[in-house]
């Protein structure tokens, strides 16, 4: 091509998918093609429609740079100016012998399947969509192997670098996760990617950066740690259960349940589905619109479009397009469709609380006026039955039930409403809906470890002035950082700041966290004393079918929050340090404890220059702990492969660092009346 000739119009590619239909040259040629001037013999007239096709096309994202959105506009603006000189000029006569071409036939194809463009406001409102050819099996290559984790160039934290536009994107598959093995296999992916979120969430937070979430969502995507990115996948997200919850939408992008950032809508784009049309795979509802409609099982959702990007009154009709389209082919082509309710929460850092609540199929769609008074596209969704309870659902039922217990009610099934007979900060309540065994409330309940006298250093008669001044906290989170390197107890615990962050969360998994004692100066409210300041959620211990008994939350707990502590009666080590007695025996070894605290707060995989981490040695516990009669409830805790908690050594002041407190902290967000777990290292 010489070097004088226009540059070919390239339609406006998805964020994650190739670009959809590049004009070719017979194509362009109608393009740059005068109205009135004659018809090629070997192409077909350029019409309004594709005109208004290649218009939708080119709607600027966005993610889109500044400018190649504004390029993408003015090209918008010259296919307008050609379709409005073609609707004023009377088409040419049809050529019998000039086949058209293989891309006209597409595009006209195409063209007669989508809807009209949005017209101007003195225009009457769009119509919904044409319907499409009859549904037939939907297109999708289902993926299962032994290792469904590598579904994802990312899952195994390799480098990617960006893809450049026009290269081959995102493939649309259906996952399936066919045995036991692999079921915790991508539990363990999805978890590992959160937990890479997290650390680097709280990295840049420490800092001072704004939008620390999005922060970290970016050096994700640009490390390639993201899950699934180069694949689109239809139904449900291997290593995501029903009822998990997210505090930021950034993590839904980290996971791989949803592909936006901002739009409610997200779909697979027509290049990828060989029908043609676009489908939409998942949706967050937030109740925004006034024609939402939100029964659980039944969920009546607004489309998107008509109302400002942050919020506000609807001001503007929406159009079958971009999502609102998809949404309607799922419809035609019978795709389910993710759903992830948000919901309004003051226990989250965002406010906000991300719950995914399974699958659901779009039922009918309508357009007509809203209550609002303008044209929306309105969709009835259906819950897929066969699924977990619904995540919402459950959410809102710990609501009622820690109403009745704050005020004092016993609900049905319950044997106490205080485990602990005042012995925690929290009450502990005990739940039997399955049996008549109230085994939990047999033992003698403490509140604290009993270490004897061997095990205890003798007490100082001075006071430690453990940082500058004697009455003021040590460290104090990310805001006091010149204070906290003055405190010989954060010191201990190496790097250069606190081991807490200033919401009382783990900084970051150390083999011992090192904490303010009896005989330092700070006050109790000082932030290097989370633990001593005793429990702070909602616990309660319940029977189950599964586990027999268990425990679980009754409150939102965010990851790296302190949950409570292993007591019982301590015994050395001297003629049992073989450690063949376990937690089951009623014998608890800490030393059998896996060092699941590496995992925490560990943001290597996507900020290598930070290098690895250098711990402080530490000697390995000395003590058995006796559960057997005397303990508290933390013994219920179950065991697991893919944990939600995990076990910190803790040690205040000048206890004995060979005798540590065994703390749990959460691994992840854990939601209301999930089970906690932890890993025993059992084989």
């Amino acid at each position: 091509m010489a070097s004088s000739a226009r540059p070919l119009l390239v339609p406006k590619p998805d964020p994650d998918a190739p670009p959809l239909i590049p004009l070719n040259p017979d194509l362009r040629r109608e393009s740059d093609r005068d109205p009135d001037a004659a018809s090629p013999a070997d192409t077909t007239p350029l019409t309004a429609e594709i005109c208004a096709l290649l218009r939708r096309e080119l709607e600027p994202s966005p993610d889109d740079h500044t400018e190649f959105a504004q390029r993408l506009r003015l090209t918008q603006q010259r296919l307008d100016d050609i379709s409005a000189r073609l609707c004023t000029t009377p088409p040419p006569p049809p050529l019998p012998s000039s086949p058209p071409s293989p891309l006209s036939r597409a595009d006209a194809k195409r063209a007669t399947s989508m809807p009209p463009p949005p017209p101007p406001p003195s225009s009457p409102p769009p119509s919904p969509p044409p319907p499409p050819p009859p549904p037939r099996a939907y297109p999708t290559r289902s993926t299962t192997s032994a290792n469904p984790a590598q579904a994802s160039s990312s899952t195994a934290g390799a480098r990617s670098k960006k893809r450049p536009r026009g290269t081959p994107g995102a493939e649309m598959v259906r996952a399936t996760v066919t045995t036991a093995a692999d079921l915790l296999l991508v539990r363990n992916v999805s978890r590992r990617a959160r937990l890479t979120f997290e650390a680097l969430r709280g990295y840049y937070n420490r800092r001072g950066q704004s939008r620390a979430d999005m922060v970290a969502l970016s050096t994700m995507l640009s490390r390639g740690l993201c899950l699934y990115r180069d694949k689109r996948i239809v139904g449900p997200v291997p290593g995501v259960f029903v009822g998990d919850v997210f505090n930021y939408r950034a993590e839904l992008i980290v996971v791989g349940l949803h592909n936006h950032t901002q739009a409610g809508i997200g779909y697979v784009p027509a290049s990828l589905v060989s029908e043609g049309h676009p489908v939409a795979t998942s949706i967050v509802s937030s109740g925004g619109y006034l024609d939402d409609s939100d029964s659980g099982d039944v969920l009546v959702y607004t489309g998107s479009g008509g109302r400002p990007r942050n919020g506000g009154e609807h001001h503007a009709d929406q159009a079958f397009e971009r999502g609102n389209l998809a949404l309607a082919y799922s419809c035609k082509y019978g795709v389910e469709v993710r759903v992830i309710r948000c919901h309004d929460c003051d226990a989250s850092p965002s406010a906000k609380l991300y719950v995914y609540d399974g699958l659901y199929k779009v039922e009918s769609t309508s357009y007509g006026p809203g209550k609002s008074g303008r044209e929306v596209c309105k969709f009835n969704l259906v819950r897929i039955p066969g699924q977990e309870e619904l995540g919402s659902k459950i959410w809102h039922a710990s609501r009622k039930l820690t109403s009745m217990l704050d005020n004092n009610t016993r609900p049905p099934g319950y044997i106490t409403l205080d485990l602990s007979k005042g012995k925690e900060a929290v009450r502990i309540p005990v739940c039997n809906t399955v049996d008549q065994n109230s085994s939990p409330t047999e033992f003698e309940y403490i509140a604290r470890p009993e270490f004897p006298p061997s095990m205890v250093p003798p007490r100082l008669a001075r006071r430690r002035r453990c940082c500058i001044y004697s009455k003021t906290a040590c460290g104090g989170g990310s805001s006091s950082r010149s204070s906290s390197c003055s405190c010989a107890c954060v010191k201990r615990n190496g790097g250069d700041g606190p081991a807490y962050n200033a919401d009382g969360t783990l900084v970051r998994g150390v083999p011992v966290v090192y904490e303010c004692g009896l005989l330092c100066g700070c006050p109790s409210s000082c932030p290097n004393r989370v633990t001593q300041r005793g429990m702070t959620h909602r616990l309660e211990v319940f029977r189950s079918n599964e586990t027999e008994w268990g425990v679980r939350t009754l409150d939102l707990i965010q990851p790296g929050a302190f949950i409570c502590e292993f007591t019982g009666v301590a015994m050395d080590t001297v003629g049992n340090a073989t450690g063949s007695s376990t937690y089951w025996g009623g014998i608890l070894d800490p030393r059998k404890f896996p060092a699941r605290w590496r995992e925490w707060g560990d943001a290597s995989a996507a900020l290598p220059d930070e290098g690895p981490s250098r711990f402080l040695q530490c000697p390995a516990p000395e003590y058995l702990l006796d559960v057997s009669l005397r303990r508290n409830f933390a013994t219920y805790i179950c065991h697991s492969g893919a944990p939600n908690a995990f076990v910190e050594f803790v040690i205040r002041g000048d206890e004995n660092e060979s005798c540590p407190h065994l703390m749990v902290f959460a691994m992840e967000t854990i939601p209301p009346m999930c089970e906690l777990s932890i890993d025993y290292g059992l084989d």
